[in-house]
Parts: structure tokens; C-alpha cells; sequence
């Protein structure tokens, strides 16, 4: 193609694309892939009839070290059959060896694959936004971010500057959008806190770093009365720190801690009550 270095984004969403579209792309890709759209960084696929070889014929080229080496995003939602098997685990096995994919929207039904898949997306994700400060920091651009709203709101409770009494937070996306860390973090707010006396907070994706840290702060915080941290996703080691918090708490009453998303396994069970 003759602008194919200028082109950075192919949308091709809503045409009727069948498996043979993107076999033949691919094909065509593989032929000089250093060549075919160098500067790609985003495939919208959306709504069309791939599901099948023409996945798999995609993953060959972002499996090719010299194609597509800026390529971001791969979208691909609501096509009009389910992936096939192969077509998961080739697209699986293909974003996983990406290291510079962000995105990847599609339907996969194996939850392994899912998981693969999101599991490279965020470690992809974090390394991006680390080359972009070092970016920043080298070309002396970099500014401090400002602290969100939700991280405001727990920076206060830990330094006792809020008379807040119950902390309500049930999917809040606002929670949902803070790195991992931050999330972490919100469970140490409540180690030196003397006025929350209720803490619910479900919904939220919440770890075992933070059922570490929740787990060390309830062990020193005198005032919190009943806990809930419902539907989040922690296993046996964080619910392990958090009733060994709880052993040495003498204010919680009653705690709830059901349908996490993980499962706990037979030994962390049996070592809850001697906690």
C-alpha cells in the first residue's frame, strides 16, 4: 500500500467480514510483515462474522515478531457466531507473547483463556504507563498526579481528619479505576481511624494485598464494629490475614466475607477457626 506507514488504525466494524477477509490479510501481512502497516496500533473488528480461522490466521501475525509491533487494541466484540476452541486458544497464546497489546475486546468463553489474556493485558498496561514516566522524567515533563476523589476520601480516614462513621462502597467504578496499589492501600486507612465504626465494601475487585493490609490495620483499630467485604476476590492467604486481624481486634461484631470470585482451598478453611 502506498500510505501503509501512515495508517495507524484499521476500522472495519459493521461489514459483513467473513474468516476468509482475515485469512487472506494475514497471508498478505506475513508475505513482507515488517512492511504491511508498520505504525498499526488499533484493529476494530467489531460486529461481523469472524470467529473462526480468521482468528487464527490474525494471531500467526501478531505471533511474528517483525509485524505489527506498535499494535495496541484488538477489537472484536459481537460477532455474529462464537469463537471456535482453536480460535480462543490461538488468540490466547498470541496476545500472551504481545508486549505491547492493551486491549483485547472479544467473547471468550474458556475462563483460562480469559484469564490469560487480561492477566498479559494488565502487566502490558503497567509497563506501558512505566515507559511513559520514564519518558516524562528523562524529558522533564513529568507533573505529579493529582490524587483522585475516592483516594482523597480515604487519605482522610487515615489521617482522622473525617467523622465519617460508615464507609459504604458497593462497585463504585470510581474505586474500580484505581491501580492496584491504591486499592490495596484503602485497607490500611482504617489501621489508625477512630471514627468509622461500619465498613462495607463489595464489589470492588478487591485482593489478598488488600485483605493483608485490612487484616493489619483491624488488628490495631479499636473502633470498627461490622465488616463487609462480599463479592471481591480473595483467596485463602488474604482471608488467613484477615482473620488473624480479627483475633486480635475486640470491636468487630460481625464480619462478612461470602462469594468471592476465588475459591479458598480445604487447608485455609480449616485454618480459619484458630485464627
Amino acid at each position: 500500500l502506498l500510505h501503509a506507514n501512515d495508517i495507524t488504525q484499521l476500522e472495519l466494524s459493521h461489514c459483513l467480514l467473513p474468516d476468509s477477509f482475515l485469512k487472506i490479510l494475514a497471508g498478505e501481512v506475513l508475505k513482507k510483515p515488517a512492511e504491511s502497516f508498520p505504525n498499526l496500533q488499533l484493529l476494530n473488528f467489531e460486529s461481523n462474522l469472524i470467529h473462526g480461522p480468521g482468528i487464527e490466521a490474525l494471531s500467526e501475525v501478531i505471533l511474528n515478531e517483525s509485524a505489527w509491533k506498535y499494535l495496541q487494541a484488538i477489537m472484536m466484540e459481537n460477532q455474529q457466531h462464537s469463537m471456535t476452541n482453536e480460535a480462543e486458544r490461538a488468540l490466547a497464546e498470541a496476545v500472551s507473547r504481545s508486549p505491547s497489546i492493551v486491549v483485547c475486546s472479544a467473547s471468550i468463553q474458556s475462563p483460562y483463556k480469559l484469564k490469560e489474556i487480561n492477566d498479559t493485558l494488565l502487566y502490558n498496561g503497567d509497563q506501558l504507563r512505566l515507559a511513559r514516566r520514564d519518558h516524562q522524567t528523562k524529558e522533564g515533563t513529568l507533573k505529579d498526579r493529582k490524587r483522585t476523589e475516592i483516594e482523597v476520601y480515604f487519605d482522610s480516614i487515615a489521617l482522622n481528619e473525617s467523622d465519617v462513621e460508615e464507609v459504604e462502597i458497593v462497585g463504585d467504578q470510581k474505586f474500580l479505576t484505581l491501580h492496584d496499589a491504591e486499592k490495596a492501600k484503602s485497607g490500611e486507612a482504617f489501621a489508625t481511624n477512630t471514627s468509622v465504626k461500619s465498613v462495607k465494601m463489595t464489589h470492588l475487585g478487591l485482593q489478598d494485598d488488600f485483605a493483608q493490609m485490612f487484616g493489619d490495620a483491624i488488628a490495631n483499630n479499636t473502633t470498627i464494629e461490622r465488616v463487609c467485604i462480599d463479592s471481591n476476590s480473595i483467596t485463602g492467604t488474604g482471608m488467613k490475614a484477615i482473620f488473624a486481624g480479627l483475633g486480635q481486634n475486640s470491636s468487630i461484631v460481625e464480619i462478612q466475607c461470602r462469594h468471592q470470585k476465588k475459591l479458598m482451598a480445604t487447608l485455609d478453611e480449616d485454618a480459619l477457626p484458630n485464627l
